[in-house]
């Protein structure tokens, strides 16, 4: 073994006991640099190289990782041996003994990290557990209370799962920790004789084996373990059933608990039933929405143990090198915190080891990397001073000495020569932790943030308050006074709780400060009142606003130029939660980001209706995370419409997938049978906007006189009409998340006058003998975005074949101007931007690239294609030579009527707009303001009107 000195002192005492050394041992302990130090400096380890001084030298001529895996490899052998009580005690206290002297000897000669050390200690108390379990349930079978041969009586077999909590749960335990364990079984396990006594028989197992852990023999104990950590242990037994966990955890768990099973593990007895169980208690830990009220609570948590434990300012003497300000706590509150916060949401943040949170934090960009490595490395160098002060004497402390001669032996274990210099080193690490904690524990922002009076208690206006008001931008200070008085009142739902208020108070001056950069702090708190008197509760919107100053900017902003985000905010406060990832701008434009974000989050989904919520919250959040992309400039329109249609073609995919599974479990498969989904409009063209609803029809390969093979039998055409009901229902229904989407079938053959599911035989049928002109308008872009096996090539065949067919054109072209002059009268244009509907708009646009599909597809040659590339190609052959500048002004109309979808209420509402959207609107356009956009639309209406009827009139005679 590899060993690096230690600044020398003097050793009688080292020196003594060698001279007690037989010859052999002798000179392999003379030769290892780190011992005289070492041993002189913690009496418990000089005890312990006494005790097992022919096992250390055997240790010390070898590698430290060969000698661990000896250990390790006895203990799990002792636990299946036919051996007493008292011999396995043995065996498991001359394991620790020999783990705790190889650790710190490997650890303070550099041959191990501190991260190693804390691995082995882990690793040692795992393998201990274990052993004790296979010993108690042989003892369990020979007292007749299991019910499988002696052979399976084995703590893998068991139904009792250990779990590790805390920094064994990490596998990061430091050197004289106790270990925090709780015990839940499996009460359908089988493997005991008289079931109905599971909780009596695997309580008494695992008190058996904390006394085989904790009492003190001969050899020492092994270790200090605790149970309190389990559910309400006050009043519950030490082992419970995973069902009774999982209903406490569910119904009363609190954020501390959380932040408690982050690093939980099945760490022994039957690991495989513990993973099962941690699966199922995920979404209590990890929450389905970034939960920014857990800052507070965590917060509170340190506060507590600051008081509790009288922890000051930085100091070396007498500092508590845990829980003391700039102490490992701090680092590992900053990294759990961050993954509570945001683990529910990126699996990728769901980690034990702390180390390797903060790594994890840092590829998710929730941290950055220099940030990560900073923390890593003082986590260490802290860690590695707490092995220190434990391993002297084997106490479970994290107090630096109180004397300078008692901070000189630790700066020795930890290879400075030079005392200063040590405190300095270990100064700077709190100093480096403490801010660090600073910028994400905030102490609250207080009222006298801003410069000047705030105050907002009484009846009567402060005077300094409203000089403060005025400075800040208020035109009317009086007014906006008496409206954050009403707010501190509980004017409104959403103030009514303490917790909301006090979360308010802090929120006051950087709201009125953002308020005062918004142009007109008077109208932006009237906004802001209106919005906060319609919104349902507080706590987590004003915890998010006090936490990120850009949501607050942004929110104001929505305020003034996009109501419908706003509106969106005060139904599903949550839905901002995607603007705060650090990866928004970079995810938010990628198409394979959003579908995978939405497999994870459907993917937890444990029952079918947690999948239909799930589905609805994944959907808005996505969508306001798509119209905050397109709304600020990150997205174009032809991106946005792309992210739309993702997220509703995933959506459909996992909810079609969830109806289908649970409709085959009450009606059965009919064999053989394909199904598929033909989308139309803008879901087809993948152009959709925030407000698109979904176009498509069920069709059905199946023989028509089968039945299902369920306990419930149907025909085939009444089991996909029933089939549709349900998935159109999963998408429309409204949940207590909300409505996902609205659907329209009307595109089916004979629209709703038909079934709700068509067979594919009806619909190829329908198309080559009934369908409508305008139903062959609508296939023409239609596009299967669903279908099992091969049908989705035999309806896109099906479609070829409905176009290849030859068509009178004069006739077609007659349909299409009739249908287009029936739609201006029943469904005439409330305004000039009501872009789709006014003459020379988007239908217009539609309408010749459709029937320029209908009568000329052979020459276009672009089957099924979107609008804007169906009139790209008209330039190109030469049909219509302004193709290329209709092409143009789709993307104009299209990312206006984008841009309104995504910010207004009601977009075809004909009331007056407000500047800040008018600006908005010509921004998005790159227009130099809105009066040059909206003289340009007029003059492109004119364009587009004029070029379809010249199109109308030749393609006539195509």
């Amino acid at each position: 073994m590899q060993l690096a000195p230690l600044p020398p002192v003097d050793h009688p005492a080292f020196d003594a006991w060698v001279e007690t050394l037989p010859p052999a041992f002798r000179q392999a302990v003379q030769s290892a640099a780190t011992l005289p130090t070492l041993l002189e400096a913690a009496p418990y380890l000089m005890g312990l190289a006494n005790t097992h001084a022919d096992w250390l030298a055997t240790a010390l001529a070898g590698e430290p990782d060969t000698a661990m895996a000896a250990v390790l490899a006895d203990l799990r052998a002792a636990g299946g041996e036919n051996i007493e009580e008292a011999q396995l005690g043995t065996r498991l206290r001359v394991a620790k003994g020999r783990t705790a002297l190889l650790a710190a000897v490997a650890e303070t000669g550099g041959a191990w990290t501190s991260a190693r050390a804390t691995e082995a200690l882990a690793d040692l108390a795992d393998a201990a557990l274990d052993a004790a379990l296979d010993f108690l349930m042989c003892r369990a079978h020979e007292r007749g209370l299991l019910s499988v041969p002696i052979e399976e009586a084995t703590a893998a077999n068991s139904g009792l799962a250990l779990f590790a909590l805390g920094k064994h749960g990490g596998r990061e335990l430091n050197y004289s920790s106790d270990i925090d364990i709780v015990a839940f079984y499996d009460p359908g396990k089988g493997v005991l004789a008289d079931p109905s006594e599971a909780g009596r028989t695997y309580s008494r197992m695992v008190q058996k084996l904390v006394g085989l852990m904790e009492e003190r023999r001969e050899f020492g104990y092994v270790f200090r373990t605790d149970l309190r950590l389990r559910p309400d242990p006050g009043s519950t037994p030490v082992a419970i059933s995973f069902d009774a966990a999982l209903t406490y955890y569910e119904s009363r768990g609190q954020n501390w608990e959380r932040a408690a099973w982050i690093k939980a593990r099945p760490c022994a007895g039957d690991v495989a039933s513990g993973e099962r169980f941690l699966a199922e208690l995920a979404p209590y830990i990890w929450r389905k929405h970034l939960d920014y009220a857990t800052i507070a609570d965590i917060q509170a948590m340190k506060r507590q143990i600051n008081v509790s434990k009288k922890v000051g300012d930085i100091r070396v003497e007498g500092h508590n090198v845990k829980l003391g300000r700039g102490g490992i706590r701090e680092i590992e509150f900053f990294a759990q915190t961050q993954q509570l916060i945001a683990g529910g949401r990126d699996p990728n943040l769901r980690v034990r080891p702390t180390a390797e949170a903060l790594d994890a934090l840092a590829r998710t960009n929730w941290i950055g990397f220099k940030t990560a490595s900073n923390l890593k490395e003082t986590y260490w160098f802290l860690r590695a001073v707490e092995n220190r002060l434990q391993m002297l004497k084997d106490e479970q402390t994290h107090v630096m000495p109180e004397t300078a001669e008692g901070v000189a032996t630790v700066a020795r274990l930890m290879g400075f020569d030079d005392n200063g210099a040590f405190e300095a080193a270990y100064r700077g690490a709190l100093e480096r932790v403490a801010g660090y904690y600073a910028e994400l524990f905030t102490e609250g922002e207080s009222l006298g943030a801003v410069d000047g009076n705030l105050v907002f208690t009484g009846s009567d206006d402060d005077p300094g308050t409203l000089e403060t008001l005025t400075g800040i931008g208020f035109a009317d200070p009086a007014k906006a006074s008496a409206t954050v008085r009403k707010w501190h009142y509980g004017g409104y739902a959403a103030t009514r709780t303490a917790a909301a208020r006090a979360h308010l108070t802090e929120l006051i001056p950087a709201l009125l400060a953002t308020f005062g950069t918004a142009g007109n702090a008077d109208e932006a708190m009237m906004k802001f009142d209106d919005f906060l008197s319609r919104l349902p509760t507080g706590v987590q919107l004003f915890a998010l606003l006090r936490n990120h100053p850009q949501l607050r900017t942004l929110l104001v902003q929505f305020m003034a130029s996009a109501p419908r985000m706003a509106e969106a905010v005060i139904r599903r406060a949550h839905v901002m939660d995607g603007l705060i990832d650090p990866a928004f701008a970079e995810d938010v434009t990628h198409r394979e980001v959003l579908v995978e974000k939405v497999d994870a989050f459907l993917g937890e989904g444990r029952s079918y209706e947690d999948v239909i919520d799930r589905a609805r919250i994944i959907g808005q959040e996505q969508r306001f995370m798509i119209c905050a992309g397109l709304l600020s400039g990150t997205l174009d329109v032809r991106a946005a419409g792309d992210q739309f249609t993702a997220l509703a073609e995933t959506l459909v995919h996992w909810l079609f997938d969830a109806v289908r599974r649970e409709f085959e479990r009450r009606y059965g498969v009919i064999e053989g049978a394909r199904t598929g989904l033909l989308a139309f409009g803008k879901m087809a063209s993948r152009e959709m906007t925030a407000t698109s609803d979904l176009d498509f029809i069920l069709l059905y390969d199946a023989p028509l006189d089968a039945e299902s093979n369920g306990e419930r039998p149907l025909a085939t055409s009444q089991y996909y009409t029933r089939l549709t009901q349900r998935l159109v229902a999963a998408i429309t229904a409204p949940t207590a998340e909300g409505v996902l989407y609205e659907a329209d079938m009307r595109l089916r053959p004979s629209g709703n006058a038909g079934p709700l599911a068509t067979s594919l035989s009806g619909f190829i049928s329908y198309h080559r003998d009934n369908a409508w002109t305008w139903e062959h308008l609508a296939l023409s872009r239609a596009r299967v975005i669903l279908a099992d096996n091969d049908l989705g090539t035999d309806i896109d065949a099906a479609i070829s074949e409905a176009f290849a067919r030859p068509r009178d054109a004069a006739k077609t072209i007659d349909d299409v101007v009739s249908m287009r002059a029936l739609m201006a009268r029943e469904r005439p244009a409330k305004h000039d931007f009501d872009l789709k509907l006014v003459d020379g708009g988007l239908v217009d646009l539609e309408f010749i690239a459709q029937s320029a599909q209908l009568v000329a597809g052979r020459t276009i040659a672009r089957p099924q294609a979107p609008v804007a590339e169906v009139l790209a190609r008209l330039k190109e052959t030469g049909l219509v030579p302004e193709g290329g500048r209709l092409a143009g002004i789709h993307a104009l109309y299209s990312t206006i009527l984008q841009v309104m979808s995504a910010a207004l209420t009601n977009p075809r509402a004909d009331t007056p707009w407000g500047g800040a959207f008018k600006e908005l609107l010509a921004q998005l356009t790159n227009y130099p303001d809105f009066n040059r956009l909206q003289a340009d639309l007029k003059a492109m209406r004119a364009e587009v009107s004029a070029v379809a009827a010249r199109w109308y009139e030749k393609a006539k005679d195509l």
